[in-house]
């Protein structure tokens, strides 16, 4: 079907107007107690692990931060690495994050006691190796999501983390960071069973490191 001119023209702002729209939602400030969420909607599942906390930092210093994959040892007691790579799982050049390129995880379930370094040695017996796809990468409202694909016919898990500015009741600019993975499958009850408590301890701990980081600068 063809557009009239005066149609496409109207289509065209309005997708405009829906993007302005979610850029400012991202950006608004709060002078509540609670920061209001720019995590998507939540989704039915078995179970959720998340994580939630403010940072006295520019919202770009913890977006960068949060998407320097290569620096992850220096710092991240949980995600020990996180290396982006092709559809073939070979590591890409720049380690720039981009819709539909993979990552291979290596985390530590539960983390390491902060701080740590690249030179921290982690429990073998704990160490868990992941092969995920970045679902969304969305720098215009500070989001970003993957996927595992290790086990995707048993478990379906997707870890979004987002970033908004928020300003507290004393008028400073912060930063409030959030992470949420939900877990859905058949095996959803055994890793929750087996592993919720050590994802969770993960979550947290990398929410106050990535803070400690952000702050530190």
């Amino acid at each position: 079907m063809c557009l009239s001119p005066r149609r496409a023209f109207r289509g065209i702002i309005l997708r405009l107007c829906i993007v302005s729209l979610n850029v400012y939602r991202t950006l608004a400030v709060s002078n509540s107690t609670t920061p209001p969420t720019n995590l998507p909607p939540a989704i039915p599942s078995v179970f959720t692990v998340e994580a939630s906390i403010i940072i006295d930092a520019p919202i770009d210093t913890v977006w960068t931060i949060l998407l320097d994959f290569p620096k992850y040892p220096d710092w991240n007691p949980f995600v020990r690495a996180q290396v982006v790579t092709d559809d073939f799982y070979i590591p890409t050049q720049d380690q720039k994050v981009a819709e539909n390129l993979r990552l291979i995880i290596t985390s530590q379930i539960p983390p390491l006691t902060p701080p740590v370094t690249a030179s921290s040695l982690g429990n073998p017996l704990d160490e868990h190796i992941t092969r995920e796809n970045i679902t969304h990468y969305q720098p215009e409202l500070y989001r970003v999501a993957w996927q595992d694909l290790s086990l995707d016919a048993l478990i379906q898990a997707e870890r979004w983390s987002a970033l908004s500015v928020f300003v507290d009741q004393s008028g400073d600019v912060m930063t409030f960071y959030e992470s949420r993975e939900q877990y859905n499958g058949v095996l959803a009850d055994t890793v929750q069973d087996l592993e919720g408590a050590g994802l969770v301890e993960g979550f947290q701990a990398q929410a106050a490191t990535l803070k400690a980081r952000a702050e530190a600068q």
